[in-house]
């Protein structure tokens, strides 16, 4: 049919989500199975759960959702390529989306029609609202020590009525052509979890292509399981190694130097500072980090070769912080202005035409 609108493939990455999340994958898995749009395939892609989510999920949903088990925790990244491999051909979009995620009724319908519209758009997200109702999350940029920085939108929440340009949206419920992300070889594999979006994300740039927020497409994250003692240590670890990667293969050169001669150090120093106090831990997992990057250095910075001249594009995107030591809660805010000044531009130029 010439006007049958193109294939999503859903794909939800799970690991022991009957466990950790109880009715909440039953609301994730719902709310995709009820969108408005039509036209979609759903993939629940096992990542070697040790509970019974297959065959929880294989017995309640039937053929409306295609099991997959992976047969062991492949991580995010893999776990996501790996899974995408099975996604159909004649898919043109696949949606990641974490299992303590929750669409609203249209939220692929305004993505879809938003990245139909403007095939400058790589990938898109909606805006993502925390279960608790605390946080208003765009997607975001990076700072001039190669960090992540998410925007949380909260404060201009009523002023959102345009597509917002952002470095990375959030693989939590990240729509993204289909031939790009294979394009790309998908995810880092190398990753396991934290910073992918940025590096596919910075990769789709490099391309060509836009990562935008349609905010009036709506979605609730629980946003990441807490351990008992409040810091999950393999997430710590990855976070901050896969920062320092992404910041080696794709950060300007004097924003580069800066991060490895002065935050790099510095927060080593500081990470034995609070080993001493409490979580040792900091301080091993730090310099395994250290090595990780010394032994793989001649990799990132061929990586970064590859893509030396195109770094530039980057420049827009970077949050500039005085000091690496900032408070996250403080360079976001710094984001938020550049959000509200990238809106206030567009109202301009439209009140111009």
């Amino acid at each position: 049919m010439m006007n049958e609108k193109p294939k999503v493939t859903v794909i939800i990455l799970n690991f022991n989500g009957r466990h950790y999340l109880g009715n909440l994958l039953d609301r994730a898995i719902n709310s995709v199975l009820n969108q408005s749009y039509k036209n979609l395939e759903v993939i629940f892609a096992d990542n070697g759960s040790s509970d019974d989510s297959i065959e929880y999920v294989s017995n309640k949903y039937g053929n409306k959702v295609k099991v997959i088990d992976l047969g062991k925790n492949y991580g995010f990244c893999l776990g996501n390529n790996i899974a995408s491999r099975h996604a159909p051909h004649n898919s043109k979009y696949l949606l990641f989306m974490n299992p303590d995620a929750i669409l609203d009724l249209d939220y692929v319908t305004k993505l879809v029609r938003a990245m139909e519209l403007d095939g400058s758009i790589g990938m898109a997200q909606g805006l993502q609202i925390s279960l608790d109702g605390v946080a208003h999350s765009i997607g975001g940029f990076i700072d001039n020590y190669g960090r992540s920085v998410e925007v949380d939108v909260k404060p201009v929440i009523g002023s959102l009525n345009k597509p917002i340009e952002v470095l990375w949206v959030s693989g939590s419920a990240m729509l993204i052509r289909k031939e790009l992300f294979e394009r790309l070889k998908g995810f880092p594999a190398s990753f396991f979890m934290y910073h992918d979006e940025i590096d596919l994300c910075t990769r789709a740039l490099f391309e060509g292509y836009r990562a935008v927020c349609i905010p009036d497409a709506i979605y609730y994250h629980k946003r990441g399981i807490a351990q008992s003692n409040g810091i999950n240590w393999l997430s710590w670890y990855f976070a901050n190694r896969n920062r320092w990667i992404t910041t080696i293969r794709y950060l300007p050169l004097i924003y580069l130097l800066k991060s490895l001669l002065v935050a790099l150090p510095l927060e080593f120093l500081v990470n034995i500072a609070k080993s001493i106090k409490a979580y040792k831990i900091r301080t091993r997992l730090y310099l395994k980090i250290i090595t990780y990057l010394a032994k793989n250095s001649h990799r990132e910075l061929v990586v970064r070769g590859r893509y030396r001249s195109k770094i530039k594009a980057l420049r827009k995107f970077i949050v500039h912080i005085p000091n690496p030591l900032m408070k996250e809660k403080h360079s976001s805010m710094l984001a938020l202005t550049k959000i509200v000044g990238q809106l206030s531009r567009k109202t301009l130029h439209e009140d111009q035409r």
